[in-house]
């Protein structure tokens, strides 16, 4: 297959090139490469071709309060392909003690996978970071590169203090990084209490039950003890000013190897979405803020502060989300894998906030690095996996539930105009997205090991 024409991107460079796959593989990037007998040629004069897009933090076919995310690895993948996206990063839950226990039951759960994918390991308080240490080893040597770790959700993933400095330690001498989701659960408490006696428990209430404090203080703490632990640390899902104030301080720090996550709603979306009668589809956690929290976050993706914008992909559909009384049992969540890259795009690169290397570096390069999957993954180079977007920035289109695939049959960013869109998907090779319309087959994902 020869790609003709296009304007290849990555973190260095934007220029005119050709790109020829065999098998699944990139075997030469050049101008003016001529086509083979035989050889299939697509044409991308006028567009940017990018390295296939890796969202780094989804939930397809997530099992919580008694329902599953309606987004499994067909579904969810099928919609992440048409945005761009060929790889994610998905997360299996131990089972009962046992952390390769959880990875064989989720694998069960790929089997219909049309994108490739990759593992974070979830713990609760039921890991013992000092006894079960050996299990660190099991799966990194079975190709995974991170743990999650929650400071919130008592009874259900919390871990106790006492335990992050030695789970820190642990992770840091089996070359893991931490992934935690960073909220203070003592201040929630206290905010749930104090807001059921003033019966301020609806959904336009949980930015303040959830509120930004609350994620300030967590993350500060939690910077702290894996400074100390001289461990890597990647926090998910910043979502506001003051948690990343407290980064910013953080990241100068030359002997610390933090990372920081945000996502498309923590940049463009506001709490003013959490009124009126649709208010439950706006509802995940962290909880939306603030136009000035978005324009931090932006500060931070353009100043380098922030190192990976991914989705925190987690699909209900409205039957899903109308049942719970209030903020505290609505499933949290929203969909949005399939436009993580039109809207970066649009809302970065357009705007003037990001160079089109930039949007590269956050949205493939960076996740590909901080979790081991580069250079298989996250660039356009020979001997790189031959996963491609070709984005055509002329086709533009204003998002709504008909024109996104996600079988939660609707889109937060409902009524934003994207001045760009993916047109071909290419993974390993194969491709499973053409000129919009998406020819994957289920099974064909595969699980990426770290390297």
């Amino acid at each position: 297959m020869l790609i003709k024409n296009g304007f290849v991107v990555t973190t260095t460079k934007a220029e005119k090139k050709d790109i020829r796959i065999v098998g699944e593989k990139i075997k030469e990037i050049d101008a003016n490469l001529e086509p083979n007998i035989d050889e299939e040629v697509i044409e991308a004069s006028g567009k940017y071709v990018f390295p296939g897009i890796i969202d780094s933090h989804t939930h397809f076919s997530l099992h919580a309060r008694g329902t599953t995310s309606i987004d499994d690895f067909y579904w969810g993948g099928r919609s992440a392909a048409l945005g761009g996206v060929t790889t994610h990063i998905d997360f299996a839950d131990m089972e009962a003690a046992s952390l390769m226990k959880g990875l064989e039951k989720r694998f069960e759960e790929t089997i219909d996978s049309v994108i490739d994918f990759h593992f974070h390991m979830v713990i609760n308080n039921h890991f013992d970071p000092l006894k079960q240490n050996h299990q660190l080893k099991e799966i990194k040597d079975f190709g995974i590169s991170s743990l999650k770790a929650f400071t919130t959700y008592r009874d259900i993933y919390m871990l106790s203090p006492e335990k992050w400095e030695p789970l820190f330690k642990a992770a840091s001498d089996n070359d893991l990084i931490v992934a935690v989701h960073a909220e203070d659960n003592e201040i929630i408490e206290k905010n749930i209490i104090k807001f059921q006696k003033e019966n301020k428990l609806d959904v336009q209430y949980h930015p303040d039950i959830r509120s930004s404090e609350a994620e300030q203080k967590a993350v500060k703490e939690i910077c702290e003890i894996a400074h100390k632990a001289n461990a890597s640390l990647y926090i998910v899902h910043l979502s506001s000013e003051k948690g990343y104030q407290v980064v910013k301080d953080y990241k100068k720090l030359e002997d610390f190897k933090l990372y920081v996550e945000t996502t498309p709603h923590y940049l463009l979306l506001t709490r003013e979405l959490l009124k009126g009668s649709k208010a439950r589809l706006y509802l995940m956690t962290p909880p939306l803020r603030e136009r000035e929290d978005n324009e931090a976050l932006w500060e931070g993706v353009k100043k380098g502060f922030i190192d990976v914008i991914a989705t925190d992909h987690c699909a209900y559909d409205a039957e899903q989300k109308s049942k719970g009384e209030n903020s505290l049992d609505v499933f949290p969540g929203i969909p949005g894998v399939e436009t993580l890259l039109p809207l970066v795009y649009t809302y970065g690169v357009n705007k003037g906030l990001i160079s089109i290397n930039r949007l590269v570096e956050l949205l493939s390069t960076n996740p590909a690095k901080i979790f081991k999957l580069y250079p298989q993954k996250g660039t356009i180079a020979v001997d790189s996996d031959a996963d491609l977007v070709i984005f055509d920035p002329n086709f533009k289109e204003v998002l709504n539930s008909s024109n996104t695939h996600s079988k939660a049959e609707y889109t937060p960013f409902e009524g934003f105009e994207v001045d760009g869109l993916p047109v071909t998907t290419i993974l390993r090779g194969k491709v499973i997205v053409k000129d919009r319309n998406f020819l994957g087959e289920k099974g064909f994902g595969r699980f990426i090991k770290a390297i």
